[in-house]
């Protein structure tokens, strides 16, 4: 571990007596008498240090070639930076099911449905690439069920009809990222934070979904036995790129017809008469509860590997590189263990590392959040769902106006440290990781509290970032006191 300086940068110590004085005297109704309780009981000083010290992590690139995909994130399209590299992404989901349509009409026969179609949902902003670049997605139901152990490499082949979609369409995507300033005025109509791919599907399709409900409703019941008649979709780009959309939402839409009873005057009379009334069920609807998955290929460009291999620090998403170090763990230990003290006490521990966007034509960012987390626990991390506990693994966003990310309350790691005889390459090598966090507020008596309730690897968009490990720095603020 290389230190750039041994001495503390930036730090501030001072010293306050810890002599206890007595400032309450009592007093006798004969003659005036000092207590002596309540007067010094030690006496010594405390110093408060507030130590910034510069390190060279030494990172090591780390290839992200197949990871966990699964993720309500569904990425759509490709593209092809000179930046950044070759990106392609198609998806498979299965769809959570109604345990009923609630129709308007309950007598309905599956006979009144006219079409059907399912809706892709992209939020304004959530996309990658050329928004007017023309697109065509392919929709296609899967034969069998989804692996358990899927992941980014997974391949649909055998597990649909190529030659047989459910439906095609073609889409451009051009109210996402749009500047336009009726777009920006609009800030207060919903239709305007999302756009949507319609892609038609045959009527018998949702006929034979009528009559499923209709006479087998038991189909409806669980998600197990719904997704053993419904395995799901693969919904690829057939054509076009130069575009990356991300889908949040998908629904299964059926348009029927019903007979209303609608009332009218005529002659100053009431009357009554049965129309023709349309009307729409969505039956299935992607959800977090059933198995998604993004097929995602990427390609690391030229450029990126070149900084890699002249030692720059450089992660992306989805896939590609992330980057692990040594964690300073004991040079921290040393400087604050360097001077005598018999009474301590560690306020906090805080890492920061120097991060800037690589400049690019797509306008390409950098990723949002990363996760620093002990490299023995990433498969476990992952794989039960957990949250970062700020002791073994940590968060911090990007600072864009101080290109930086920042790891706070790193303290309870570092206080483990010290209770340990012998710190061992487990507790101090590091991987860094970019994620997404879901949240959930709670309110209580007029003031609010969020909690981080989801913690998984970002696939919301291609990024791709520099950190600047050589120049990370940690602010180590610790008091102590000899007690004499």
């Amino acid at each position: 571990m290389n230190i750039f300086s041994t001495k503390d940068i930036n730090c501030f110590r001072f010293a306050i007596p810890a002599t206890v004085f007595a400032f309450a005297a009592l007093t006798s109704s004969c003659e005036d008498e000092t207590s002596k309780i309540g007067s010094s009981l030690t006496e010594g000083e405390i110093s408060i240090s507030i130590d910034t010290m510069m390190f060279n992590l030494n990172a090591v690139p780390l290839e992200n070639t197949n990871f966990d995909s699964r993720t309500g994130n569904l990425l759509l399209g490709n593209i092809n930076v000179p930046e950044y590299g070759k990106l392609d992404c198609s998806f498979v989901t299965r769809l959570l099911c109604a345990t009923n349509l609630n129709l308007a009409d309950s007598l309905l026969t599956p006979e009144r449905v006219d079409s059907c179609d399912i809706m892709m949902y992209i939020k304004r902003g959530d996309l990658v690439g050329d928004s007017l670049a023309p697109q065509k997605v392919s929709v296609f139901g899967l034969d069998k069920q989804l692996p358990s152990d899927i992941s980014n490499t997974f391949n649909p082949e055998g597990y649909y009809n190529k030659s047989n979609p459910l439906g095609s369409a073609s889409y451009t995507p051009t109210w996402i990222g749009e500047n336009d300033s009726i777009f920006s005025a609009a800030t207060n109509t919903q239709k305007y934070y999302y756009t949507s791919i319609q892609v038609p599907l045959s009527p018998e399709i949702g006929k034979q979904i009528f009559s499923d409900y209709k006479d087998n409703p038991s189909i409806f019941a669980w998600p197990e036995t719904f997704a053993q008649k419904y395995p799901g979709y693969f919904i690829d780009q057939t054509f076009g790129n130069g575009c990356v959309a991300n889908i949040f939402e998908i629904r299964l839409r059926i348009f029927y017809w019903y007979m209303k009873k609608v009332s009218y005057t005529e002659d100053k009379e009431t009357k009554y008469k049965w129309e023709k009334t349309a009307a729409y069920a969505i039956p299935f609807i992607s959800s977090p509860e059933v198995l998604s998955s993004n097929n995602i290929s990427y390609t690391v460009s030229d450029d990126i590997i070149g900084m890699i291999n002249d030692g720059k620090t450089i992660i992306t998403t989805p896939g590609g590189y992330n980057t692990s170090f040594r964690f300073p763990a004991q040079d921290i230990i040393n400087h604050y263990k360097k001077d005598e003290h018999n009474l301590s006490l560690i306020s906090e521990l805080l890492l920061t590392i120097p991060a800037e966007p690589i400049e690019n034509s797509f306008n390409i960012g950098t990723a949002p959040t990363l996760l620093l987390i002990k490299s023995s626990e990433v498969e476990d991390f992952f794989n039960n769902n957990k949250i970062p506990d700020n002791v073994s693994s940590f968060t911090a966003s990007y600072d864009a106006t101080n290109k930086q990310y920042k790891f706070s309350s790193m303290r309870s790691y570092i206080m483990q440290l010290l209770d340990k005889s012998e710190i061992t390459d487990e507790d101090v090598e590091f991987t860094i990781i970019p994620v997404e966090l879901q949240s959930e507020t709670a309110g209580n008596y007029g003031s609010s509290t969020s909690y981080v309730t989801k913690c998984s690897p970002y696939i919301v968009k291609p990024t791709m970032t520099h950190l600047f490990t050589e120049k990370a720095s940690i602010v180590f603020t610790f008091s102590s006191q000899i007690i004499k």
